[in-house]
């Protein structure tokens, strides 16, 4: 867990660069902003996205409990 001088996670962004039909897509959950994209990439980010809050919640714990290695180790678990 972070000390309070330790940097903290506390909001997810994905971004797709992939939108070629002119299209602005933007989604925002709680903790999270998905933007552009094609419809493919912004429902496959908005996706992957939900796993990883699936994943914290079924350990207990938030972005904020999370160190940068702690999350990027919780998304490699992820499948």
């Amino acid at each position: 867990m972070p000390s309070s001088n330790q940097k903290k996670i506390v909001r997810l962004l994905g971004v797709g660069f992939d939108a070629e039909d002119g299209h602005v897509r933007i989604t925002k959950g709680e903790n999270y902003d998905v933007l552009m994209g094609s419809d493919e990439s912004h429902e496959y980010i908005q996706t992957l996205i939900h796993k990883i809050e699936d994943e914290l919640s079924s350990r207990g714990v938030t972005l904020d409990n999370l160190t940068p290695e702690e999350f990027a180790e919780l998304v490699a678990s992820i499948k």
